[in-house]
């Protein structure tokens, strides 16, 4: 049975690990995207920077949920979500769901819907009532997947590498 369950100090290294696939997995997406940049390559490069810079912080704030997906013992999927403030809209906060990654293995057996409605959960404990996400235009699965889970066009942002 898979259960989730906020994340707690001994599961970093696992997270860690999960995050690499998820670089990765944006990695070879972005190579379709900018063939020669490597953002994606470069943060897999930087996993220590990742724990201490983004991870560790996460976990201790307040205005942060860290969560990870357990099948047993075994973690198979993380998700970080944030609280955002916005000081010049009408909307004082924003949810925005920074990570969700399921590992490949346990894609579409609705792992990502319970890491996601725990986030919605967790937001409406805190009066959020906009959840903001953002994703790779090219990556069908993710836009499928939030499509499934009632989100949809808001505003676009695009790039030009120079």
């Amino acid at each position: 049975m898979i259960e989730i369950v906020k994340a707690e100090e001994r599961h970093i290294p696992d997270i860690c690990k999960l995050w690499l696939g998820f670089m990765k997995f944006h990695a070879d997406i972005d190579a379709t995207l900018a063939p020669g940049d490597d953002f994606f390559t470069k943060g897999i490069e930087s996993a220590s920077g990742f724990e201490n810079e983004f991870l560790r912080p996460a976990m201790k704030s307040e205005q942060r949920l860290v969560q990870i997906a357990l099948d047993g013992q075994k973690i198979i999927g993380y998700s970080i979500a944030d609280i955002l403030e916005m000081p010049n809209s009408e909307i004082r906060q924003c949810g925005f769901v920074n990570h969700l990654y399921v590992t490949e293995s346990y894609r579409r057996q609705g792992i990502g819907e319970k890491l996601h409605a725990e986030i919605l959960k967790w937001f409406r404990s805190r009066d959020i009532s906009v959840v903001e996400i953002q994703l790779l235009a090219k990556n069908r699965a993710a836009c499928s997947f939030w499509k499934k889970q009632g989100y949809g066009d808001y505003q676009h942002t695009w790039i030009r590498r120079i």
